[in-house]
């Protein structure tokens, strides 16, 4: 250790010319500093002035640079990296997806989603409020739930239950008669409306089809989103997480995000892609009603541009695949147009549009096919660097691969998403997709520039495990999925830092920890390169630093692990039977 950090000191000099200007406002020491730069240095403590890393190397030198009145943050061993950047995490809907706004129905059985409705009925403040629920999955269920489920006990209120992913819905009956959903709705392009053998429609909205309900959904105020956003701040610093990118957002949560920074009130850094949608008049309208503002510091909340919604999931059989899925299907854009020339030309006019106002396009595309169709877009509409990039992008061909590096086209990965599914697709997909899903050393050996994103809601943001399933291919429940695109932690470390500050046009100012770069610090409670990959997940998360303060800190009497603070983030509130709050607090100390 000595020996690295005096190598480190004489790279990253703490001089007596550095503490001319003022003795540092904050030293982290006692642990292993992963600077995260390009060698991938390693030191024993850095020192933080003005919101800005001061000086990396050894202990002896660094300290030299404490003042009477600097804190001291004993990393105690542990690993001290850059602050963690999720490269794609919608935090409005992670905030909102808890109580008192949504309920937990990520349940084993249709019996249990039942009582969880029954639960919320009764502590509902109306007789006809909505209730509103998240999280249930169809693999883990026998099937999904319907309206004949949830009828019995819902009384008169509208309920809508989300699944995990977000891409199909559950309402019930009072649902369906408000947006007068009946067996001869159409559904939009690339929408699904369940239907029973009577032909009737069971409740279960999948893709497109959400939209049909959207309009008799009350909106959440801004003092809710507000509010949901301070939660979901806290949440993330428990896990280590110091900026984000929230994609797809509306002009309303822009500029909630903007009163926020004004005053001083957002101890996160925040980069939006604007809702685009799935059609060039969206995208149009999102562009015209957006103004930037220069009284809001863009190292706190900037817009990047526009988040284009291209196809759905493996999941669903929703995402557009060249070859078809084991049933024989192949799935569809959800892109409008009548067919799927238009649909690509579509896509590409969005793209265009996006371009020519100098905005970055992240689009959402799963299917191979889909990509190569993003792709072909971004490579057409041309223009500076940009840095459009394939959001999920979960089966590139080898040739888009290419492609993608060819013109510096990113690619947003989610290793905690394959974490959670492990091979739980392989009756739908096949065993060779399983094996290639997310490919991290495929892109990666290609020249692709390779971001990791949560995806938070969807699953917990606990970037750890994303390390350890990145790593080792293997989800929770053991399975290995795909040896060869297997990675190494320093490989995977860099996709939650270094490589999603490039994402962000920020690589200048943030990512590693080198003199002059934004002091965002996680320090990690264990050795990250020596732990056995398997216990990535068990390392406590001790505290997080947002420009240069810090913002947790965990007590030395806490038990909280990343694992104990990701539970949190689920879209229920109860964990082993205690509120959220008190295991919030708990971990807090």
């Amino acid at each position: 250790m000595a020996a690295a950090g005096a190598a480190v000191a004489g790279a990253f000099p703490a001089g007596t010319a550095e503490a001319r200007s003022g003795p540092a406002d904050l030293i982290v020491h006692n642990g292993r500093v992963l600077t995260l730069d390009q060698h991938f240095r390693s030191a024993e403590a850095i020192a933080v002035r003005g919101g800005r890393v001061l000086a990396v190397g050894g202990a002896r030198e660094v300290k030299r640079l404490a003042g009477p009145r600097t804190q001291l943050l004993d990393a105690a061993g542990g690993t001290v990296l850059p602050g963690i950047n999720d490269s794609h995490l919608h935090l409005s809907s992670f905030g909102l997806n808890r109580p008192p706004w949504t309920y937990d129905v990520d349940k084993a059985t249709i019996d249990e989603v039942v009582e969880a409705v029954r639960a919320a009925v009764a502590q509902a403040p109306s007789p006809d409020s909505w209730i509103r629920g998240g999280g249930w999955q169809e693999l883990k269920l026998p099937r999904a739930p319907r309206a004949a489920d949830i009828d019995p006990v819902s009384g008169n209120h509208p309920v809508v239950l989300k699944d995990f992913s977000g891409h199909a819905i559950s309402v019930n009956s009072a649902v369906l008669r408000l947006a007068g959903i009946t067996r001869d709705t159409v559904p939009p392009v690339g929408g699904v409306i369940d239907k029973d053998a009577d032909g009737e429609p069971t409740g279960v909205l999948r893709e497109t089809a959400r939209n049909l309900v959207q309009s008799v959904i009350p909106a959440f105020s801004a003092a809710e989103v507000s509010q949901a956003i301070d939660i979901g701040v806290g949440l993330l610093h428990a896990v280590g997480i110091t900026s984000l990118t929230e994609p797809g957002i509306g002009l309303d949560t822009l500029e909630i995000y903007r009163d926020k920074a004004r005053a001083r009130r957002l101890p996160m850094r925040i980069t939006a892609l604007l809702s685009g949608g799935m059609a060039p008049a969206t995208v149009r309208r999102i562009l015209g009603g957006y103004r930037p503002a220069k009284d809001v510091d863009p190292r706190f909340v900037r817009v990047a541009g526009i988040k284009v919604y291209a196809d759905g999931i493996p999941r669903f059989q929703t995402s557009w695949m060249n070859q078809p899925y084991l049933d024989g299907t192949n799935g569809t854009m959800v892109i409008d147009g009548a067919n799927t020339a238009e649909q690509i030309a579509n896509l590409h006019e969005m793209i265009r549009l996006a371009t020519d106002a100098g905005m970055q396009v992240g689009t959402h595309a799963t299917g191979d096919a889909t990509t190569d169709a993003v792709v072909a877009g971004y490579v057409k509409a041309g223009g500076p660097d940009l840095r459009h990039y394939v959001i999920h992008c979960n089966f590139p061909s080898a040739a888009t691969l290419r492609t993608m590096a060819r013109h510096d086209i990113g690619a947003n990965l989610n290793a905690e998403i394959l974490y959670l599914q492990g091979r739980v697709l392989e009756s739908i997909i096949g065993p060779e997709l399983t094996e290639y899903q997310w490919p991290y050393r495929s892109a990666l050996n290609a020249g692709v520039r390779v971001a990791s994103g949560s995806d938070a809601p969807v699953v917990a943001p606990a970037w750890l495990r994303g390390v350890l399933a990145a790593t080792l291919r293997e989800g929770a429940a053991g399975q290995v999925a795909g040896e060869a695109e297997r990675i190494t932690v320093r490989e995977a470390l860099a996709t939650y830092t270094s490589t999603s500050a490039w994402q962000d046009h920020a690589e200048s100012w943030k990512g590693t920890l080198e003199p002059g770069k934004a002091a965002d610090i996680c320090v990690v409670g264990g050795d990250v390169l020596e732990v056995d990959p398997h216990d990535l997940g068990t390392l406590p998360i001790t505290a997080t630093v947002v420009d240069g303060r810090v913002v947790y800190e965990r007590s030395s009497g806490a038990q909280g692990t990343l694992a104990d603070a990701a539970a949190l983030t689920t879209s229920g509130c109860s964990h082993n039977g205690r509120c959220c709050c008190e295991v919030a607090e708990e971990i807090r100390g």
